[in-house]
């Protein structure tokens, strides 16, 4: 009977013992899975578009399936333009827009082209790339980003003196917002009623990502400072992506402020674009006069 009871005892001993061993496994599957999903895919090199002089900015239109880049080119007076480049890659027009000065962030809408020209906005037809208006107004010292508001009022930011430039639908383009939290801002992107700012910042170690109410305009830090922030473009739901132009690091970043680096470019890494349905990361190099094209899912 003794023994009976004992093997009763045993068996139900190890019975707890596998159930604890399966739980804890399941546990860890649990974890593995949660680390897999929360840790995105390293961008990997697909190809490159050479011979864009000093390249800048980049942005993608999905209506005509083709890519609109930036090039500063040598920096003598009508020597920049606005390049167009297939998503393969290949060159298609080193002179779509032709005849400016210092072109940096550009941002499209159904038929126009609005490009960031030293103390000028200038607005260009989608179509033939002629200019049809620039843009100009007292105080302005260093246009770089533009961004489109869901209205279709244009802002663009002036990194020299922490000051933002809107042009509403009327035409009238005037200083919109002047803030020392700013902080020399360069990438701008806005999503409904919130502007997220990337700034260039005035410290030696860079600046940082900020964002405010485009009604209040109460401006709060996103993140801390994490290096001379270029681009800032929508990832998914939840991440935004930003570059840093010192460190050539180009960043996921949540929207509670951590961030997980994805690649790491050459130093000059400038206004990126990312289009989400080809798994296509676009990054302009400055210093190096090309621009490179990276798998991201």
């Amino acid at each position: 009977m003794k023994t009976l009871l004992s093997l009763f005892v045993l068996s139900i001993l190890c019975i707890s013992c596998n159930t604890k061993k399966e739980d804890t496994a399941q546990k860890e599957i649990a974890v593995a899975e949660v680390v897999e999903i929360a840790t995105p895919s390293k961008a990997t090199f697909i190809t490159e578009t050479l011979e864009l002089t000093h390249c800048e900015s980049a942005v993608y239109d999905k209506n005509n399936d083709v890519i609109y880049a930036s090039l500063i080119g040598n920096r003598k007076p009508g020597n920049g333009s606005i390049a167009t480049v297939g998503v393969d890659g290949k060159l298609i027009n080193a002179q779509f827009v032709a005849g400016l000065n210092d072109p940096k962030g550009i941002a499209i809408t159904k038929d126009k082209l609005y490009v960031s020209d030293v103390t000028e906005l200038v607005e260009a037809d989608l179509k033939t790339g002629k200019v049809l208006n620039t843009y100009t107004a007292e105080g302005i010292e260093f246009l770089n980003d533009v961004a489109i508001a869901p209205d279709g009022a244009i802002y663009v930011s002036d990194t020299r003196t922490s000051k933002i430039y809107r042009l509403d639908q009327d035409g009238n383009f005037d200083f919109w917002l002047a803030d020392p939290k700013l902080d020399n801002p360069n990438g701008l992107l806005i999503q409904g009623d919130t502007m997220y700012v990337a700034s260039w910042g005035g410290a030696p170690e860079g600046g940082r990502v900020s964002k405010f109410d485009m009604n209040t305009k109460k401006i709060t830090s996103v993140t801390d400072i994490i290096g001379n922030l270029d681009g800032i473009r929508p990832y998914d739901k939840n991440h935004l992506i930003i570059s840093d132009w010192r460190s050539g690091k180009v960043h996921l970043m949540n929207f509670d402020g951590t961030t997980q680096e994805v690649v790491t470019v050459g130093q000059s890494v400038g206004d990126i674009a990312y289009i989400k349905e080809k798994n296509l990361l676009l990054l302009p190099m400055n210093k190096q006069s090309r621009l490179l094209f990276y798998e991201l899912k």
